[in-house]
Order: structure tokens, then C-alpha cells, then sequence
């Protein structure tokens, strides 16, 4: 089947320390699942891409099921989908440890990642856009010549990984990926550290220099999109009714990608990405995009703005 969006990206189980010292079990989590629900609250044209253990479908297929999610995307790489404990500080900072040992993890990301055969199957001229969730030292980066060929009008959506943006080492890698994608999307947090910086202001200068088109995420202050020189901000989609902010920054980012491919203004694509990650904060967990799609959320979460 033809898709004109492709969300791809690794797929996580998640234990949950909060800040407050409650915690959470088994969430399904992971870059793609989010990134699906960004696109996903918008059309249904979008797949799911990702890789996982011989439990994936224990784990996430109930809500493939209810969701309508195709199974199509899915590459069964590894003995067990990865299981991670997420804890959240109360300065915002979060970290994540494998429940499965650092030697499955290492396995668990070659084999999980993102390249030019797994998309080849979806990719057609009528693909719009890609959401891309991959390290900088990926192999994908050289095959996105190979990507544009098949798709030579998709548009790709890099977010790179924080561990990535922060670590000075990745940083002319990172340079010279972003020359080969059409978007990127870091947190006020990440651009600071990769830019070098310690304010919004100068992080928002830097993009601008950049000259490649930005999605800036700042958390419960909402989100701007920075393109030729102009920013675009608004403010976070009532922040105070969130429950679970995990995978807002994936949601947004993808919201954000399929705004700017149908070719909406700036201040619609910064609206589409904060609607979708208030949607996204108001479930433990991912959120139900096909029921949020079927009862008009966009339209009625859109009513906080006016």
C-alpha cells in the first residue's frame, strides 16, 4: 500500500519514574509510535515504520488494532522488543537505562535502525513526508540520495537525538546531515548545547544563520518554527490539563512535518504541532489517534487558541 507519510523509528517499552516518585509500567513508547500519532491526527495516509522483538504484537497490538495501524511497517529484528526505565527530573532533564543490559541495547539499535531497504517498499512519487528518528553516525544518511530517488518529493524531518545535539563530538556530523534533510527539530535544551549558547534568543540567531528550516520546542511554553530569517511562536496547547508529556517533543516534531508538506503558513504549522502534543499530554501513553481523528479533536482543541 501507498503512504504519504512514513513515521519511522525505534519502538520502546517504557517503566516511568516521575518526578513526583510515582511510577508507571509497560507503556508502549519509543520515537515512532509518537511520530505516527503527530501525522496521524491529521490523515491516515501515514505508516508506521519501526523494528522490535518476537513480543511486538503482545506488546502494541491492541493499539495497532484499535487504531487501524497496518502491520505492513513493522521488522521483526530481535528476541525482545527493548525495555527501558524513563525517569523525568523536575528541571525538565530525563534519562533512560535498558531493563535489558547494555549488550542488548547496543544489538537492539543496529538492528532496529532505519535504512533505505526497510522504507524502499513505501516510497513512490506520491510520498509527501518522512520522519526520520536516527542517530547522526547512522548509515541512513548516505542513502538519502537512494530515498530521493524513489520519493523525489518527499520532504524529511530529522530529529536528532538528544544524546546526540549535546555531545560536541557529533557536532560537525550533525552539520553535515542537515544539509541532506529539508527539516529539523531540537528542544530549547538541545539547541542551547549544540549551538553552544545559554539563551533562546541566541539559539534562535544561530538557526537563522543556519539558513535550514527549524522546529524549536519548548516544552509547556509551546513551540516556534524558524524559516528564512522569521520565527513563527505559540504558546503550548493548555499545558495545565497534561497528564504524561512523554513523546510530545516526537508528536509536535511530526505534526509540524505534515503541516509544512501540505504547504500551510507558519503560524498553521506551529498550531498543527502544538495541538497534536496537547492531544499527546493528555494520555499516559500514546494517545487514541483514530478516535482523536474521527471526533474532530484538531477542530475542537483549536477553540483554545481564539
Amino acid at each position: 500500500m501507498a503512504y504519504e507519510y512514513i513515521a519511522a523509528g525505534i519502538s520502546i517499552l517504557n517503566d516511568i519514574l516521575c518526578i513526583d516518585g510515582s511510577e508507571k509500567f509497560n507503556q508502549l513508547g519509543g520515537c515512532a509510535i509518537f511520530a505516527y500519532g503527530g501525522i496521524g491526527l491529521y490523515t491516515d495516509s501515514v505508516l508506521f515504520l519501526s523494528s522490535g522483538g518476537s513480543d511486538f504484537f503482545d506488546c502494541y497490538g491492541t493499539y495497532f488494532k484499535d487504531n487501524r495501524i497496518s502491520k505492513e511497517g513493522i521488522y521483526i529484528t530481535m528476541p525482545r522488543t527493548h525495555h527501558t526505565l524513563l525517569k523525568y527530573e523536575a528541571d525538565g532533564r530525563w534519562s533512560e537505562t535498558s531493563l535489558h543490559g547494555a549488550d542488548y541495547f547496543a544489538k537492539q539499535e543496529e538492528n532496529c535502525r532505519t535504512s533505505y531497504e526497510k522504507l524502499k517498499p513505501f516510497l513512490s512519487e506520491d510520498s509527501k513526508g518522512l520522519y526520520l528518528d536516527a542517530a547522526a553516525d547512522e548509515k541512513i544518511f548516505e542513502e538519502i540520495e537512494a530515498i530521493r530517488n524513489l520519493a523525489p518529493a518527499i520532504k524529511i524531518m530529522w530529529e536528532p537525538p538528544t544524546f546526540c545535539s549535546k555531545d560536541p563530538s557529533m557536532r560537525q556530523t550533525i552539520l553535515e546531515n542537515l544539509k541532506k534533510v529539508d527539516y529539523y527539530s531540537m528542544n530549547l535544551d538541545e539547541a542551547a548545547a549544540f549551538f553552544d549558547v545559554s539563551s533562546k534568543k541566541e539559539s534562535v540567531e544561530r538557526i537563522m544563520a543556519l539558513g535550514i528550516p527549524c522546529f524549536l520546542r519548548e516544552g509547556e511554553n509551546g513551540s516556534s518554527w524558524i524559516e528564512g530569517g522569521r520565527i513563527a511562536s505559540l504558546k503550548a496547547c493548555d499545558p495545565e490539563k497534561a497528564v504524561d508529556v512523554t513523546g510530545c517533543g516526537n508528536c509536535s516534531t511530526a505534526a509540524a512535518l505534515y503541516a509544512a508538506c501540505e504547504g500551510l503558513a507558519p503560524e498553521d504549522i506551529v498550531l498543527h504541532a502544538n495541538i497534536a502534543a496537547g492531544l499527546c499530554s493528555r494520555y499516559e501513553g500514546p494517545a487514541p489517534i483514530q478516535k482523536a481523528r474521527d471526533e474532530r479533536a484538531f477542530e475542537k482543541l483549536k477553540e483554545y487558541y481564539k
